[in-house]
């Protein structure tokens, strides 16, 4: 199956996608109908299990949305269960070196690029698709999140990996490393970013980021980031969408009781 939310990056068309905790196949479909261009099951922070990523994936298939798996870490053997249940590709925290990119971008893609074994499965089509073997390489996206302090001191010979293919910039554990936690516009945090995206640049590797600070439900909070040249935008996920509905309606519901409307 043709990599969508990889073919427009390529292209140089922004691409956004959100990321998702709970687990739910429906949500999973629901956003994918809702038009984000990629959605991340992750695997890192919350409970999920390989049955229920591939049970989001099928969901997914069933929208234009390209399906994303963020691992619990750079490892090929937490890959390659999702490749093969037809994840478009992956999304890694805390890759730090020029080696662990490689390692995992190879994962990827199989031999002679890569390391990736045969047995594809449901990404396959069950076998049913003849193509598959010599197009999977090229459907595949690695995407390291560049969260940590020697991630951005590696951040050139991260970016210029063959296989990565992007990079999203991780604000809130990358400022924790930094010393400054939460603090987006200190000038230090400000500096890495801009290192990152130099090294970016120098490698013809598109921008990306996870979205940080203003109001979610503002343009201007993601025309800054598209102004300075990020293409691949994560903006947001179940979790917190939900959270925050749930939150306005309260306090909505809280004011007209109050008579305060």
């Amino acid at each position: 199956m043709k990599n969508r939310m990889k073919a427009k990056l390529l292209s140089g068309q922004v691409v956004f996608g959100a990321q998702l905790r709970f687990g739910s196949p429906a949500i999973a479909e629901l956003f994918g109908h809702a038009g984000f261009d990629y959605v991340v099951f992750d695997s890192e922070h919350a409970p999920q299990t390989p049955v229920g990523i591939q049970q989001q994936i099928q969901a997914v298939g069933n929208t234009p949305a390209t399906p994303i798996v963020r691992l619990l870490k750079n490892d090929p053997d937490l890959m390659r269960p999702f490749l093969d249940m037809g994840a478009g590709g992956v999304l890694v925290p805390f890759v730090c070196t020029g080696e662990e990119a490689r390692l995992g971008a190879r994962a990827l893609r199989y031999p002679p690029v890569g390391t990736r074994g045969y047995g594809p499965a449901r990404a396959s089509k069950y076998g049913l698709d003849a193509d598959y073997f010599t197009t999977a390489n090229e459907n595949m996206i690695y995407i390291p999140i560049i969260e940590d302090e020697k991630a951005v001191r590696n951040c050139e010979a991260i970016l210029a990996t063959e296989g990565v293919d992007t990079f999203v910039i991780g604000p809130v554990d990358l400022s924790i490393s930094l010393g400054i936690p939460m603090q987006f516009e200190h000038p230090k945090f400000k500096e890495a970013e801009r290192e990152v995206v130099r090294a970016a640049r120098a490698a013809n590797k598109p921008l990306g980021t996870c979205i940080y600070g203003g109001d979610m439900y503002n343009p201007d909070t993601y025309q800054r980031f598209l102004d300075e040249g990020f293409r691949l935008l994560l903006v947001g996920g179940d979790e917190w969408m939900l959270s925050g509905a749930c939150k306005k309606l309260v306090e909505c519901v809280g004011k007209a009781r109050s008579g305060a409307v």
